[in-house]
């Protein structure tokens, strides 16, 4: 009896010792209690769009190449009805919603009319911004096909004249409308690039991303290990300064993302077609192609090197910088599409360094960059990777 008791006593010993080493560890702590509690409202944010009950009908800007009465009669109607704004061209209503000035937009193509005379569906066209949500879209093109269906019906019940109650009991509405299409839809990637947006195109550029910032992991064990070795002091002794430590450790870690580069590029040509998907289009724009990488690369090693020189131990280094890159991931977009996030989740996406870069690689990806688009963004990383950098810098020039 005794000696079960020692031993309970000693694994109740044991684990106050884990309890107590456990709380000398704020960045472990931090992974398992503030990273799933971020995840937490990500998701939950996220779901709520996608599973709520009503969908508010977007915003549409609306081009109008039909002249006819009809079609200015009913695009006034719904204007009225649900706002919006008219637009003289396809060219303008493109800018519109690049700006996100709208969230949508409908053109009404000539005819409206059928041979019948009366208003087809098919003859609209749904343009939807980037990020439009899923079920909004939805909302947006099942309310246009009732909404002409609700036509079709006027103009049914006037050509029936005083006999349209009759009529309108006993005919089937096969017999009343002409046979209703749905409106074309097409995303602003689609538009601008020319080509259909594939799973593997919007994937490879933000699983690469997030692939990147993961040099988190190699760099702290290198850093921490030639710091606790006395490297880093040798290094000093022969008049090292410490922004050429940095600088080679910077070049070094960024080849090894173009090492990533070339084996997730490979991986989404070659693999995925080869088990039944769709294969990664590389009909891309060199020079944006390799401002985004490069921009991407440097924020990447400067945010693990900031990380990894301010730390002490790897096991610290490796939960916090983990834990911060799998955080950045999420409000970046990577695991949630950022269309399936609340507008307000998407705003806060704007300010991740993983965003800036998930923007700025998905236009070069999906063929429509611009520099009013890449710039920003690579300007925005490599700022990020210049401040990293400085006080990394600092910190290891004090430890030498």
């Amino acid at each position: 009896m005794s000696g079960t008791l020692h031993f309970a006593r000693q694994i109740a010993r044991l684990a106050l010792k884990e309890w107590r080493l456990l709380a000398r560890n704020p960045h472990g702590l931090a992974v398992l209690f503030l990273m799933p509690a971020i995840f937490v409202l990500v998701m939950s944010f996220t779901l709520k769009n996608t599973l709520i009950a009503r969908v508010e009908i977007p915003v549409a800007g609306w081009v109008l190449e039909d002249d006819g009465p009809v079609a200015r009669q009913w695009t006034a109607e719904w204007l009225a009805r649900h706002g919006g704004q008219r637009f003289a061209s396809r060219q303008e209503l493109q800018s519109a919603l690049k700006k996100r000035q709208v969230e949508a937009g409908v053109i009404v193509r000539a005819p409206l009319l059928g041979a019948d005379g009366r208003p087809r569906a098919e003859q609209l066209e749904m343009w939807l911004g980037n990020l439009m949500q899923p079920a909004a879209a939805a909302r947006l093109r099942a309310e246009l096909s009732f909404s002409l269906l609700q036509v079709q019906m006027k103009m049914a019940a006037a050509q029936a004249g005083p006999f349209a109650s009759v009529l309108l009991a006993s005919a089937g509405s096969s017999e009343l409308l002409s046979a209703q299409g749905a409106p074309a839809v097409r995303y602003l990637y689609e538009i601008e690039s020319g080509r259909p947006m594939t799973a593997v195109q919007q994937s490879v550029p933000a699983w690469l991303i997030f692939g990147m910032f993961f040099v988190v992991i190699p760099i702290a064990g290198v850093l921490i290990q030639e710091r606790n070795d006395g490297t880093l002091t040798r290094l000093a002794t022969f008049k090292v300064p410490a922004g050429a430590v940095l600088g080679g450790k910077l070049l070094a870690f960024m080849l090894l993302n173009w090492v990533q580069l070339v084996f997730m590029v490979l991986v989404g040509r070659w693999l995925v077609p080869a088990l039944g998907g769709d294969a990664l289009n590389l009909d891309v724009s060199p020079p944006w192609f390799i401002l985004m990488v490069l921009a991407t690369s440097a924020a990447a090693v400067g945010l693990a090197l900031l990380i990894a020189s301010w730390t002490r131990a790897f096991d610290h280094a490796a939960a916090l910088g983990g834990g911060l890159n799998v955080v950045l991931g999420a409000i970046a977009g990577v695991m949630v599409p950022r269309m399936l996030m609340p507008p307000a989740l998407q705003t806060i996406s704007e300010w991740s360094p993983m965003g800036w870069a998930l923007d700025g690689m998905q236009s070069v990806f999906l063929g429509s960059p611009d520099a009013d688009r890449i710039l920003p963004r690579a300007g925005l990383l490599l700022g990020f990777a210049a401040l990293c950098l400085l006080l990394s810098w600092w910190r290891i020039r004090k430890r030498l």
